[in-house]
């Protein structure tokens, strides 16, 4: 069986995607180092889903990992030290921490859930737990211990991003059980729920939100399913006003967002030259450049 898309890695962009078609994943799922200077990605090219560094002038690549687990939740440790990535089985996720070069990869925190990611400040995780289309979202200290319930799974909960402060959490969900997807942001206690994106019924599943460095912005996917089609938007967090970068009208795939620190860039993973691979574009939609290849 051929290895999944990295843009798939987290199983609620499986979820959306289960009818899209495969395309080899070379780069994807990028996240940038808090100094700029690094991009991690995940690739399947090897045949399982393994962790690389590169440069975003596309140089010194590395590959971290030679695992066969499925891995996901890319981010970096504020000082840029470590990476951080989770790896789901049996319906718990362990999460490791490793050295940009390799070396020192270790266990860090298990939680009976996917996708656990730190706070801003380390000092807690953020997991799912529960089926797909009840989603319990659960915040931990950092080893996995102390769990507390912050939604009561009557809806979904997927992809989910801490604010740079650590107060608030931006995550996909939907109000409709068989509506479109959509882009919501609460308290970190589970309080004060509200939604930001606000597409017309028809323009696709609005997913994968990851705030501005400055907090006020989110950069977002939104899938046209049937199309073959995904665009990166910009969604302002208090207005919700939104703004589409890089326009096309081809079958492609421009997915899972990652700001740079200074907020002036995104990195993204994309299918416009076949394969998936990671591409950097200005916040302002100009510049768009592949990185691997």
């Amino acid at each position: 069986m051929r290895s999944k898309r990295i843009a798939l890695l987290t199983l609620a962009a499986a979820f959306m995607h289960a009818q899209a078609q495969r395309v080899i994943t070379h780069g994807g799922v990028p996240t940038v180092s808090p100094d700029g200077s690094h991009i991690a990605f995940l690739s399947d090219r090897s045949g399982a889903d393994e962790l690389y560094v590169i440069s975003p002038d596309g140089t010194g690549e590395l590959q971290l990992t030679t695992t066969p687990d499925d891995k996901s939740a890319l981010a970096w440790t504020a000082d840029g030290k470590q990476i951080l990535f989770a790896a789901f089985a049996n319906d718990s996720s362990r999460l490791y921490a490793i050295n940009p070069d390799g070396k020192q990869q270790r266990v860090i925190a298990s939680v009976p859930g996917r996708a656990p990611t730190p706070s801003p400040d380390g000092s807690r995780l953020l997991y799912m737990s529960g089926p797909w289309t009840a989603t319990r979202l659960m915040i931990s200290a950092s080893d996995g211990s102390s769990p507390q319930q912050i939604t009561d799974g009557s809806s979904i909960a997927w992809t989910n991003h801490w604010s740079p402060d650590g107060k608030r959490i931006a995550f996909t969900g939907r109000i409709d059980p068989k509506g479109e997807l959509a882009i919501f942001v609460m308290n970190v206690d589970g309080t004060g729920r509200g939604q930001v994106s606000h597409f017309p019924p028809g323009s696709g599943n609005a997913q994968w939100p990851v705030w501005s460095p400055d907090g006020r912005q989110l950069a977002i996917q939104v899938n046209r399913l049937h199309e073959h089609n995904a665009h990166i938007w910009i969604i302002d967090a208090k207005t919700g006003y939104a703004r589409k970068l890089g326009a096309h009208d081809q079958p492609y795939l421009d997915e899972t967002p990652a700001w740079f620190p200074d907020g002036k860039r995104i990195a993204f993973q994309s299918n416009r030259t076949g394969k998936m691979e990671v591409w950097v574009m200005n916040a302002d939609d100009s510049g768009p450049h592949q990185i691997t290849r």
